[in-house]
């Protein structure tokens, strides 16, 4: 019976790893053939910029950043945000009762007031106290709101949205430094589409290790320390493969809640972001196309390849643990809240493909893993282990990983992603941990989501914490 066993699961083990592989080698197929589409349909940013930014008709966008004890970072990212080129566009700042001196530092800063506000409760919240614009017109897109404490970003991402009056806007996180072109990028896709746009994502770096002036990126590079350059090339591979494949077939089906862009009015429709999730952005996302779909309403879904958007990272074991745990647990939620959408064509290809593939790969490979890691302790006391088949196995899925970190760098070259400093040494690092993480990153990120994934059944209490910002580097004047 032993043996029976044994063999069943080594088969079960090497399908599921080719399956998994050929999962991949499409995803590279979509993302090529989408990039093609884009370099003969999208032209260059200052094309972009020519259209869009004399046009009457170019759509007004608010950019939401909900901010809870961000004092380290606040008046850098908020500056960041003043940075970007857009003919119409408005920054609503949402203090979600910070505890240190976010509200003291922007007020000081900007020469905030309160203003008399109508707000329209769309989409649940908690209670806004007042409403803060600037008395200097150069501040003048600047919207402050400060509100009561709810506890999560999807909560302060939803007093965001009752206040916002335009007919798009971006969630973003306000320790994120935005590209100025970003939102010009965006809108083209938004404009030219022949269906209508309900969101819109873009690739989204570390800013660890990079050099910032006056809210701007100016020196892009790869971080210098480990945990972070894994964490680049996993987002790498995350935006440029997964994403952009997806985008193919307009199956995406998670706009990052880091930086993405959304029709206000499906969103409101589809009730905005669950303050309760524990994966929020991926949970309206689904909610968006579920009711575009219901009420028989076509729509798009779109993908940009350049960096639009700087996120700091965890520098630490601790809090990437922390990090990871949390989005285990939220994908243990999305599977669960949605899963009448899984194998379901009436969802189109989100619900027939991707949600399938989500399921199948992203959340079971992490309890396979971690059972063939103690299946495979277990046969090394009792002599079982077939060597030459684990080493062939093991190299097999190894110089894949290699193939696909080779491939990762392909893409960000071909399609300009990023203007790294020193391109070869930043290439050659993202290399290099490529080698190193099958050893060390890989199976950390599958223990975190294991106990995400038993902190969910357990049914533990999950208190959100934000990660301790340390900021970025500045250029010395």
């Amino acid at each position: 019976m032993w043996i029976a066993i044994y063999y069943v699961f080594c088969y079960l083990v090497f399908g599921y790893t080719m399956l998994l592989m050929l999962s991949y080698l499409y995803l590279v197929f979509m993302s090529r053939q989408s990039q093609k589409h884009i370099d003969v349909n999208i032209p260059d940013d200052e094309t972009i910029k020519y259209f869009l930014q004399g046009s009457p008709l170019t759509p007004a966008v608010s950019i939401i950043a909900p901010a809870f004890n961000e004092e380290v970072t606040i008046l850098d990212n908020v500056n960041s945000l003043m940075q970007i080129d857009y003919p119409n566009f408005e920054i609503i700042i949402v203090n979600d009762a910070s505890t240190d001196r976010t509200l003291e530092l922007l007020i000081n800063e900007y020469k905030l007031v309160e203003v008399p506000y109508d707000i329209a409760m769309k989409v649940q919240s908690k209670p806004i106290k007042r409403v803060l614009k600037s008395t200097d017109p150069k501040y003048s897109k600047l919207v402050v709101v400060d509100k009561e404490h709810g506890g999560k970003k999807a909560d302060g991402s939803n007093a965001g949205i009752n206040v916002c009056s335009n007919k798009y806007f971006v969630c973003t996180d306000v320790d994120c430094i935005i590209e100025p072109m970003a939102l010009y990028r965006m809108m083209w896709l938004v404009v030219n589409s022949h269906r209508p746009m309900i969101g819109v994502g873009a690739t989204m770096l570390m800013s660890n290790g990079c050099i910032v002036e006056d809210g701007r990126v100016v020196e892009a590079a790869v971080p210098n320390t480990l945990i972070p350059m894994f964490q680049q090339m996993e987002y790498l591979r995350s935006f440029l493969i997964s994403k952009l494949g997806w985008s193919g077939i307009n199956a995406l089906p998670n706009i990052s809640g880091g930086f993405g862009l959304f029709d206000t009015d499906v969103a409101v429709k589809s009730g905005g972001y669950d303050p309760t999730s524990m994966a929020e952005d991926v949970d309206m996302m689904l909610r968006m196309v579920t009711y575009m779909k219901n009420t028989g309403q076509d729509f798009r879904l779109a993908q940009v390849p350049q960096v639009c958007c700087w996120t700091e990272g965890p520098n630490t074991i601790k809090t990437l643990c922390r990090q990871r745990i949390r989005w285990a647990r939220g994908l243990f939620e999305i599977i669960s809240n949605h899963r009448k959408m899984f194998f379901n064509p009436h969802f189109g290809p989100i619900g027939a493909f991707v949600l399938p593939y989500i399921f199948i790969f992203e959340f079971i490979a992490p309890v396979l893993e971690m059972t063939g890691f103690l299946f495979m302790i277990w046969l090394i006391f009792t002599g079982g282990v077939n060597w030459d088949s684990a080493i062939l196995l093991f190299g097999m899925i190894y110089i894949f990983s290699v193939f696909m970190a080779v491939f990762v760098i392909f893409c960000d070259y071909s399609t300009k992603a990023v203007n790294w400093k020193n391109t070869k040494i930043s290439y050659l690092k993202l290399l290099l941990v490529t080698l190193l993480e099958p050893f060390i990153y890989h199976p950390l990120i599958t223990y975190c989501s294991n106990l995400g994934y038993w902190q969910f059944i357990s049914n533990q209490t999950s208190v959100w914490k934000p990660i301790q910002r340390r900021g970025v580097k500045k250029k010395k004047s």
